[in-house]
């Protein structure tokens, strides 16, 4: 079987850009709900789940009724206007069967559900009187914790927020690692927690400290990718001399990375240490998130807000569209400046690094997960750090490759000060010496190849 050409590895790039984006559009635009009950039946299904708490339920249940209130509009049985008012009253119904399941099982993350349910509701019908009326919730008898009857929309959001805010405070990352509510609110606080500066310039104290703790990895990784090019010309001379023959390309491929002490899947591992370290510094912002809501940054705040109809968010504890944008243009150029290891193969790694960072742009414009303006912030600060980064790695003289393994078999001596045993770890020094293998010692050595070296005996005194 050959090796796909780089024209086909283009096709196969596409090809899974254009099914992410299918399944994209299939997950947000599908238009006929999972059930053929009318809105009336539905909703009685909503008020039943919230009597029982059953909240993944309602939820599946509020999407189907979403759904078939647009379907009653598009044949004109509701005014836009009813419809708005059905929504806004299901929306509450769900978000309190979320929040007291959250409450009776002191799970967070349901009460997070709830926040979502109404967080679209609050930017955008914060004046209307549909969000203002009172709307009745299922009472839950013999539970002291839910005194509640009924909600108005603003009710419900600040009872969300107030009792979520409070678990952020004391909640374990992971649940485990305590005190990520505390390092935000510490940086926040070194500029005494002005609102249109400190939680701005928290986030980019957060990336200047996390950019720093991976900057080692990050610049092996760089490096790596440098040194990886350099043997791509070889490489590629391989891949076309065994074109035919696969398996003994690869076995080829293999022994030029070896001969030159390089481990082809070393630059792998600085990346997949920096993962966790993403995710946690995610789910600290997160805790922080109602706090933000106290920042403002530029174009950031309730006036604009209002103005634009929640386009712009009203403060940083919210999603701001143009913020999204904004790091999706820095995540591009921050990929496009890390390093190609296949040159031959730059076209394709490029538009698939340029793919990832379009989904993720478009998965936080379409809030597939809660992003708070903070934690956006603080990514773009992240990227531009790490294009700084980049852009000093590529002025860096790079030293020229040496070969340290022995064609034979045998390794070059090195020497032993500089055996590092962690060298190997990032495949970018050469290996500790051992003794040839087959007898063989590279001329380098000898001055014959093949030919052991004869030693002079030492002059006695």
């Amino acid at each position: 079987m050959a090796k796909p050409t780089p024209k086909q590895n283009f096709l196969q790039t596409a090809l899974l850009m254009v099914t992410i984006y299918m399944g994209m559009m299939l997950f947000f635009n599908s238009q006929k709900p999972q059930t053929t009950q009318t809105v009336d039946q539905l909703y009685g299904q909503l008020k039943n789940e919230n009597s029982k708490l059953l909240d993944q339920s309602a939820m599946r249940t509020l999407n189907d009724y979403n759904k078939r209130v647009d379907d009653e509009v598009g044949a004109k049985r509701l005014t836009r206007a009813e419809a708005d008012s059905k929504k806004i009253e299901a929306a509450i119904i769900s978000a309190d069967t979320q929040l007291k399941a959250g409450i009776s099982r002191s799970d967070s993350s349901r009460i997070r559900s709830a926040y979502q349910a109404l967080i679209g509701f609050q930017k955008k019908d914060l004046d209307k009187p549909e969000w203002n009326r009172t709307y009745s919730v299922a009472d839950v008898t013999g539970d002291s914790r839910f005194g509640w009857k009924e909600w108005t929309g603003q009710q419900l959001y600040t009872r969300v927020v107030s009792d979520l805010s409070a678990r952020n405070r004391t909640d374990l990352i992971w649940g485990t690692i305590p005190g990520g509510f505390q390092f935000i609110d510490f940086l926040v606080h070194l500029t005494g927690a002005q609102s249109a500066f400190s939680y701005a310039f928290a986030g980019f104290l957060l990336a200047l400290c996390v950019r720093s703790i991976i900057f080692p990895l990050a610049q092996k990784q760089i490096m790596f990718g440098r040194q990886m090019s350099q043997l791509a010309p070889l490489a590629a001379e391989i891949k076309e001399k065994y074109k035919d023959e696969p398996q003994q390309q690869q076995a080829k491929v293999m022994e030029l990375y070896k001969e030159y002490g390089i481990n082809p899947l070393a630059g792998c591992l600085p990346a997949m240490v920096q993962m966790p370290l993403f995710l946690t510094v995610y789910q600290c912002m997160l805790h922080y998130q109602f706090e933000f809501q106290k920042g403002t940054f530029l174009w950031i705040n309730p006036t604009l807000s209002k103005a634009t109809g929640g386009i712009v968010a009203p403060n940083l504890g919210q999603l701001d569209y143009i913020l999204i944008v904004i790091y999706g243009i820095s995540m591009i150029v921050s990929t496009l400046l890390m390093p190609v290891s296949d040159p031959s193969q730059i076209r394709q790694q490029r538009m698939m690094g340029v793919g990832v960072a379009v989904f993720f742009t478009i998965s936080m414009f379409f809030g597939i997960f809660p992003t708070p303006g903070g934690f956006v912030l603080y990514w773009i600060f992240t990227n531009l750090l790490a294009t700084a980064q980049s852009l000093r790695a590529y002025r860096l003289p790079l030293p020229a490759l040496v070969k340290v393994n022995a064609a034979g078999g045998g390794v070059f001596p090195v020497n032993p000060s500089d055996d590092n045993p962690f060298a190997n770890l990032f495949g970018l020094k050469p290996q500790k010496p051992t003794a040839p293998t087959n007898g063989h010692i590279s001329s380098d050595l000898t001055g014959k190849t093949g030919t052991p070296a004869k030693h002079k005996p030492k002059k006695r005194k």
